[in-house]
């Protein structure tokens, strides 16, 4: 099932930024009002499930009617605040604030929230009045640091704006907002050496932060490194490939370094072959097709040759008659490619005269066991910032497929050998045994469910492709005696729910609650894929607007925010993202013009943002896929769609950068990696660890893996 196209055409208005935006909201998605809910936990329950459906100028209401202040104090206008930031309404944001700061104690996270938007409504005083009433009641709160430093940004001091940012990123070295704001100010202070560091260590904190590397390219021009600058630029094309800016800074600085974009991508080459470890054989044991050197949405990447090596004595077979076809010694180096009649040709010293095929060819080491082969400079996770390209040592059967005048590469291999490769790639070789079995499991099932249910890549020729997009698969390279280990252990054991293979989909990180794959577009609700919270009976979800802010600039103690090697930005991370960036990108699939405003119209239960609109002076665009949303709404892909986001604006009105805090690192549904690390440190075995993720499924055993 696919997501349904975007919703009518919005109607363009010739109004202000904030009229156009309240009238939108209006007209789209608000329902006639209603009489608001009486009592604390009603009002606060309804007003935040109209906050989750996109109703927010009738959420707003709700949070500020005078019953439900009246029944809720001031919680009832912190979430009214909310509301209207989202909206754009920061006048009434801060009206909002100020009453609720007379009904309750003074909170730090509170006061903090109230500087910014008051900052943003126009009233530096006031917003250095309550940062520093934030700071008085907790020293070192990240946000007061932040926001004290912006306002002295703004008044131009610059050097003091720094002062406090080095301040923040010394207490809160994760925090890569901080390091980014570091930067902008030490720049504006004179001070360029010591502002592309701050922007270096933002990328370092966090990779994926890649809007740091257009300002840091900058600096390192106007400093004269050149070849630095020229880096930047090629790294940022890597991603965005049309980037504008980083297209003619590539440009014009490739004759100066003697270099092109494709030079920034490593090239590792195997410098010795490991000696296969097969899985102990069985007939019954399925086979996997996968294909390998795939793009980011798991399509062939179709190359114009091919090399590969025969690490020991292989065979040339026919792969539709399984006709042997040629026969190569220990050693070979062949190379595929297309011939002059039209066909292609498999060609290579040891074969003598070049073998011609049509549709596809196959090579098959003699002895399995012993035996492997090597594809040659391979590109791997294209369109990723962490792009490489290398040899891939493979075992079983290498099968060169042909599309139009091009060609790509298949593996198929026993099951129980694939995983070998895919357990920890998919998770970090050092997370606790119980996990890694857990691993291994899901892994199975969804190689399975992917080959006999999904069909995604029937069309290609192969059940999972080797990348995010259906599991990551390495190979030879990425095996360990960890990943052997995990995949012995469970030999054969898949989930099933209601004697069907389970959907076994999983995420890096859910942020503390996973999300029900029925809330995504697109996706099919499933029993055992609901959204669960990810800690013990101590935690608490956020229910509302407010709890959702604090939830995400906070650090709640759920298992996934305990696991061991946890990267400081895979649990919480923020992001900067210019709102001409945004536009640019934006305007490429649908032309709205200028860019007026962003707005979460649909949340999950979770705090996942399922519908995200863009809407500008022309059109809306309106943006109902998950890995959409996050390939679309920062340089590099968000790390997930659990955010929430402030907007920056110009004296005139219009938007200016956007200011991401989110949670999480995937999709949300499923396993949460990370957390299935914290319940193994916790003494959580792995099938309790999958009876949580997988509710109502069952562990069973296939014949292969029987005793």
């Amino acid at each position: 099932m696919r997501p349904s196209r975007p919703q009518r055409r919005a109607r363009s208005l010739s109004l202000g930024p904030l009229a156009f935006a309240t009238l939108a909201i209006q007209a789209a998605i608000a329902p006639p009002s209603t009489a608001p809910a009486s009592g604390p936990a009603s009002c606060i329950e309804a007003g935040s499930s109209l906050f989750r459906s996109g109703r927010l100028t009738q959420a707003a209401a709700t949070f500020s009617s005078e019953a439900c202040i009246a029944s809720a104090g001031a919680e009832a206008l912190l979430n009214a605040a909310i509301v209207h930031r989202d909206l754009g309404q920061d006048p009434e944001a801060l009206r909002a604030l100020d009453r609720a700061s007379g009904l309750a104690a003074p909170d730090a996270d509170a006061l903090s929230f109230q500087g910014r938007v008051a900052l943003r409504a126009g009233d530096p005083a006031r917003a250095e009045k309550a940062q520093r009433e934030a700071l008085a009641l907790s020293p070192g709160h990240p946000d007061a640091l932040l926001g004290l430093a912006r306002i002295r940004l703004r008044g131009g001091d610059a050097k003091g704006a720094s002062a406090l940012l080095e301040e923040l990123t010394e207490a809160s070295p994760a925090f890569s907002l901080g390091w980014f704001y570091l930067g902008r100010a030490r720049d504006a202070a004179g001070r360029p050496e010591r502002a592309a560091e701050a922007y270096r260590r933002t990328t370092k904190t966090d990779w994926t932060f890649s809007e740091a590397r257009l300002p840091l390219a900058g600096l390192y021009r106007r400093m004269g490194r050149l070849r630095e600058a020229w880096g930047e630029y090629a790294r940022v094309l890597l991603i965005d490939p049309r980037h504008a800016l980083a297209k003619r800074g590539e440009a014009s600085l490739s004759s100066v370094v003697g270099r092109n974009a494709e030079d920034v991508v490593p090239r590792l080459t195997l410098a010795s072959l490991a000696a296969p470890r097969p899985s102990p054989p069985d007939a019954r044991m399925p086979a996997v097709r996968v294909g390998v050197g795939t793009s980011a949405l798991g399509r062939p990447i179709l190359r114009e040759a091919i090399a590969l090596r025969c690490a020991g004595p292989c065979r040339v077979t026919d792969p539709e008659t399984g006709r042997m076809l040629a026969a190569a010694p220990a050693g070979s180096e062949l190379v595929a490619r297309r011939a002059q009649d039209g066909r292609f040709e498999l060609s290579g010293r040891a074969l003598g005269r070049p073998l011609r095929f049509t549709r596809a060819v196959r090579l098959e080491p003699v002895d399995r066991d012993r035996h492997t082969l090597v594809l040659r400079e391979l590109r791997v996770a294209d369109g990723y910032s962490w792009s490489s390209v290398r040899d891939r040592q493979l075992k079983g059967n290498v099968e060169l497929r042909a599309r139009g005048r091009r060609l790509y590469p298949v593996n198929e291999l026993p099951l129980e050998d694939y995983l070998y490769g895919v357990v920890t790639q998919e998770m970090p070789d050092d997370f606790p045994e119980e996990a890694q079995k857990a691993q291994a499991v899901i892994a199975r099932t969804h190689a399975l469910y992917l080959a006999r249910h999904a069909g995604r890549h029937r069309r290609d020729g192969y059940d999972a492709c080797d990348g995010q997009h259906c599991q990551v698969y390495a190979g030879i390279a990425g095996e360990s005696p960890r990943a052997r280990a995990a995949a012995e252990a469970t030999r054969g054991v898949v989930l099933r729910h209601r004697g069907k293979l389970a959907h076994t989909i999983f995420t890096s990180n859910c942020g503390g609650h996973t999300q029900d794959s029925g809330e995504l577009q697109g996706w099919t609700s499933l029993p055992y894929l609901r959204g669960r919270l990810d800690g013990d009976a101590s935690l608490s979800a956020p229910r509302s607007p407010w709890e959702l802010e604090r939830w995400l600039r906070g650090a709640p103690a759920s298992y996934c925010s305990v696991a061991l090697k946890i990267g400081p930005t895979q649990f919480r991370w923020t992001r900067a993202v210019p709102a001409d960036e945004l536009e640019r990108r934006v305007n490429r699939i649908r032309p709205i013009g200028r860019l007026r405003r962003m707005l979460v119209v649909l949340r999950s239960r979770s705090g996942h943002a399922n519908e995200v609109w863009v809407e500008g002076s022309k059109d809306t665009l309106k943006i109902k896929r998950e890995h959409t949303a996050r390939n679309l709404l920062g340089l590099a892909s968000l790390r997930s769609t659990l955010f929430t986001v402030e907007t920056e604006r110009d004296p005139a009105g219009r938007p200016v950068e956007f200011l991401f805090y989110g949670g999480g690192w995937g999709h949300g549904v499923g396993l949460c990696q990370y957390g299935a690390a914290g319940r193994a440190l916790a003494g959580q075995g792995w099938r309790r660890i999958l009876s949580h993720y997988y509710h109502g499924t069952s562990a069973e055993t296939l014949a292969y893996g029987a005793p």
